[in-house]
């Protein structure tokens, strides 16, 4: 079936959409986009979705009606597609648990055919109350059940709740090199980038910047709170964009001594963290930094492609910086084979999801 239509509670620009959207268009697909535009200026067209609406606007990332939205973000879409013609004749490629779960509610009404994209699981993304944990997972066993197939973005994030009916598929880039003979020479430079939030480490890494100021720290994404943005970008040796096209981004940060990847263990969901930041890394051929007391610190330790430090600022840090350039560049090496070996975004598609879809 080469009708595709993503539907998800963001936009198509999401790093992880993006790669499939542009994946499915180099294979032919006819791609229908349905989502929500969290800001208020208008959206640019994606030139790879034949059919791109927005069934909603503005709401932003980090407000306190945030829940409401999302539940009229649910709404809006279930009306959508049991209304939507032709829909029996596409494959539904449904974005976390918010979408999926529209899906599934209309699927009692229509037969759709639904793949669920699980970035992070709805029930362990917040310190919910168990018996709340317990009925949102009750809910989400079953949209994965009906599922043509569900993906999951690392092994560790599979529970009790899991069929075998899930694939793997690494939050993982293109191959920006592919082809491309190079040799790196390493800048006194650090990359910050992705949702930028409390509890991704960024009062550490402030701390670090100003300890450091023949550093550069080259910040790409958005910041969640306006009063964390002030604050981090007070940092002198701080050069800040919004978010861009991931060829723009990785041209940016190619040369980078480190990509942090920090996550506060406080949060479930956090614990598990499988990051575009750690893959982006790999790829760049460039160490990644993370934090202990998450599941990748022990992949990174034992792939020996980064470095692993407390959450907090403090001495272990020094080894960051500590590295001289050939040091810096064996790490770097270590993660680019890794990457080539076992993560390659084309590669997985290719073998675990197109042959299920063609």
């Amino acid at each position: 079936m080469k009708n595709l239509l993503f539907v998800s509670p963001t936009t198509p620009r999401a790093v992880r959409t993006k790669k499939f959207v542009d994946y499915f268009h180099s294979r032919g697909f006819f791609i229908s986009f349905i989502g929500w535009y969290r800001e208020s200026k208008k959206p640019e067209k994606d030139s790879n979705i034949n059919n791109e609406i927005y069934i909603m606007r503005g709401g932003g990332y980090g407000t306190k009606i945030l829940p409401l939205l999302y539940c009229l973000f649910i709404i809006k879409l279930f009306f959508k597609l049991v209304t939507r013609k032709g829909i029996n004749k596409e494959v539904v490629l449904a974005v976390n648990f918010e979408s999926a779960f529209a899906v599934w509610l209309a699927s009692k009404f229509r037969r759709i055919d639904y793949v669920y994209d699980i970035w992070d699981e709805l029930a362990i993304s917040h310190n919910f109350a168990p018996w709340i944990k317990r009925f949102i997972r009750s809910i989400d066993k079953g949209i994965r059940k009906s599922s043509y197939f569900y993906i999951h973005v690392d092994p560790n994030r599979l529970s009790e709740i899991d069929s075998s009916n899930h694939v793997i598929v690494y939050n993982s880039p293109y191959d920006f090199f592919k082809g491309v003979e190079r040799e790196i020479h390493y800048k006194k430079e650090f990359a910050v980038t992705g949702y930028l939030n409390d509890g991704r480490g960024l009062h550490s890494i402030k701390s670090f910047a100003k300890d450091n100021p023949d550093y550069k720290f080259i910040v790409v994404g958005e910041f969640i709170n306006k009063e964390t943005e002030e604050d981090f970008l007070s940092v002198s040796n701080v050069e800040y964009h919004h978010f861009m096209p991931q060829n723009q981004l990785f041209d940016l940060i190619q040369n980078c001594r480190g990509v942090f990847s920090l996550y506060d263990t406080h949060v479930p969901i956090y614990r598990l963290a499988a990051s575009n930041k750690l893959y982006d890394a790999m790829m760049l051929s460039i160490p990644v930094i993370v934090n202990k007391e998450i599941l990748a610190a022990s992949f990174v330790e034992k792939k020996q492609i980064g470095y692993v430090v407390n959450y907090e600022y403090d001495e272990s840090w020094k080894k960051i910086i500590e590295q001289s350039e050939e040091e810096v560049r064996i790490i770097g090496n270590n993660g680019r084979k890794c990457y080539l070996e076992e993560y390659e975004f084309t590669s997985l598609v290719d073998r675990l999801i197109l042959p299920r879809l063609s």
